[in-house]
């Protein structure tokens, strides 16, 4: 069973997980009823029916980001990424799957996309929200002072931002791209 559409919703199986779960263009993830053959107490072999669900994700870290396990013993898996294998395709080098309307539990097929570590970071700056814990507006200042002459410690002590955070706007690799 490939692809299956109920009402608006279009399901399509997981790669690599084909016949045990799928995933929708609404973000949701199911298991599907499948026959199943397990080791019992004594050695003896015996199958069984697990009937097919609904996962309910959880949160996978603090950004808000939900992953769901498929099956035991397994490490959980981010929803957006599920959504993105199954009906886009693999994630193309150096991309990072963005949110386009910056709520990392909406994984509608509609809501994201694969981009570069740059547009996602200039999406989280437009939808007004700070890129690890450092706004735009901090990031310019610290730039600003570097301009001036202003040691680290200090910058770190008059900004808020935090010293590690600085060291890595003065070399370039955090917010190379803007400009001061």
């Amino acid at each position: 069973m490939d692809t299956l559409a109920i009402g608006a919703e279009l399901w399509r199986d997981i790669p690599g997980y084909e016949g045990a779960y799928q995933v929708s263009i609404l973000g949701n993830v199911r298991s599907l009823t499948r026959e199943i053959t397990q080791k019992g107490r004594w050695g003896k072999y015996f199958t069984r029916i697990l009937k097919g669900k609904n996962l309910r994700p959880g949160q996978y870290n603090k950004s808000g980001h939900v992953s769901v396990v498929l099956g035991r013993g397994t490490n959980g898996m981010q929803v957006h990424k599920l959504v993105m294998i199954t009906f886009v395709g693999e994630r193309p080098a150096n991309a990072d799957i963005r949110h386009l309307d910056g709520n990392p539990k909406n994984n509608r097929l509609d809501n994201l996309a694969y981009g570069t570590r740059t547009e996602n970071i200039l999406d989280v700056f437009e939808q007004g929200k700070a890129w690890r814990n450092t706004t735009k507006a901090q990031a310019q200042k610290v730039k600003g002072l570097l301009k001036e002459g202003h040691a680290c410690k200090f910058i770190s002590k008059n900004t808020g931002v935090s010293l590690h955070a600085v060291y890595h706007i003065k070399n370039g690799s955090e917010f190379g791209w803007l400009t001061s």
